[in-house]
């Protein structure tokens, strides 16, 4: 399968870390620890400082599923508004509908999360909501609409994927969810430097 034109799988292996989610990714990169198109035999080289800034800005924006111009977008919000630049990018990212879907335990991965609200399968506040970089407030209610074998799909998630974050809260059938607050930048839990993601554009 591919993001954005390229293939998960080599974006993976680019990256040396599976960013989202699926645990085939994982697998592979057991198989294929070294990056497409290099010799397994092959002595890794010394990534320059743009290099390095270059690749933990793909692991955020690939990981939340973003495109380039989008991705951008969050980033100059982050620049423009107040506090640490870093921290304003996480929380932002972490509050996009896709993600609250995907923390509410609806869907295996960002990317399937991604699938389920721009198939009109989830409201906000009792309205069907489609776009996946939606900004959802504290306060707001979500609720996956959609057929008896959606919600028990949606259910066998939730088992898997355990306890919903602090700043969510669901509903005793756990196809409700209700925003309690704004995520926390530790939410994000990002396996990177975002100030290093900052750097990358403030070049």
């Amino acid at each position: 399968m591919t993001l954005h034109g390229r293939p998960r799988g080599k974006i993976a292996r680019a990256l040396g870390l599976n960013v989202f989610g699926n645990p085939k990714y994982d697998r592979l990169l057991e198989r294929k620890p070294h990056g497409p198109g290099q010799s397994p035999k092959a002595r890794p080289r010394k990534r320059s400082e743009y290099a390095v800034q270059l690749a933990e800005k793909q692991k955020l924006r690939y990981g939340y599923g973003f495109g380039e111009r989008q991705f951008r977008r969050f980033v100059d919000e982050a620049l423009a508004a107040p506090g640490v630049t870093g921290e304003n990018l996480l929380v932002a990212l972490e509050s996009t509908l896709a993600n609250a879907v995907w923390r509410s335990g609806w869907a295996a991965s960002r990317l399937a999360a991604r699938q389920l609200v721009v198939h009109g399968h989830v409201s906000v506040d009792g309205r069907r909501a489609d776009r996946p970089s939606m900004r959802v407030a504290p306060g707001a209610l979500l609720e996956l609409r959609g057929t008896a074998a959606l919600a028990s799909q949606a259910r066998a998630a939730i088992e898997r994927h355990g306890p919903a974050p602090a700043w969510l809260e669901r509903g005793e059938d756990g196809l409700k969810v209700r925003v309690a607050a704004r995520p926390a930048p530790a939410d994000a839990a990002f396996p990177g430097s975002v100030q290093l993601v900052v750097e990358y554009y403030a070049r």
